[in-house]
Parts: structure tokens; sequence; C-alpha cells
């Protein structure tokens, strides 16, 4: 029997600079010039996981598997919604990961999940690793 993909998301955020002059708008549009933050080359970010529920089911609706589609498409909205939350924050939201299977090599069927790492080891420090 496959095991069912876990109903979570992990964001990637890392840390961005104001690089450039200031837009002269800034006052009325928020907009803030940022480029990503480097310290030793490589690009300092946190791992957040984020447990996900479906509302329509809690509901009394019938369930929908919790797949790729679904983990992509509200990861997305996710870390769009975590960049306004988190403003002020020099963080912005980076990408998202989706659990990965484990699969039994002798019969190809799913034994486990596991939860994405923060990110490429060779562009990536991860200095936070947090369940939200």
């Amino acid at each position: 029997m496959p095991v069912p993909m876990p109903t979570a998301v992990v964001l990637i955020v890392c840390k961005t600079v104001v690089a450039g002059p200031a837009d002269q708008n800034a006052a009325y549009t928020g907009y803030e010039n940022r480029q990503w933050a480097t310290e030793h080359s490589m690009m300092v970010c946190r791992r957040q996981e984020v447990q996900l529920y479906d509302q329509a089911e809690a509901m009394g609706a019938a369930a929908q598997p919790f797949n790729q589609q679904r983990c992509q498409r509200a990861g997305i909205s996710l870390g769009v919604n975590w960049d306004q939350a988190h403003r002020g924050s020099s963080y912005r939201f980076w990408r998202i990961a989706c659990p990965v299977p484990i699969v039994d090599t002798k019969t190809g069927d799913i034994i486990a999940w596991k939860m994405p790492e923060c990110g490429r080891r060779d562009i990536v420090v991860c200095e936070v690793d947090t369940a939200i």
C-alpha cells in the first residue's frame, strides 16, 4: 500500500540587501530595489516547513489527495503571502520544495516521504530550519 504524500510545503526564504539608488516613488509604491545577499559567495537562507490542511475537507467536502501539483500551487501562494507578511524583514521568498518520495528499489513502491533540505549546498547556507 503506497504511503500518501504529507500535506506540507517547505518555503526557502533568503536574505536580501537594498541595492542601487532608492526608487523616487518608494514612499507611494513601497518598492525597494533588493538583491540576494551573499556571504562568502553563498546565499543565506532559512528553511520553513509549513503544515497544510484542506479547509474544504474540514467543512465536509470529499478529501482530495495531496500531490506534487497541489504542493507546488500551494507553495507559490504561501511564498507570495510570506513576502507580503514580512515586508519589514530583509528576507524574501526564494523557492518552495515539496516532499520527496523514498522508493523501495525492488518493488518501486513509495515506502515513505522526506521533507527537502534547505537548498543546494554549493550556493546556499541555511541558518535556520523551522516548522511553522
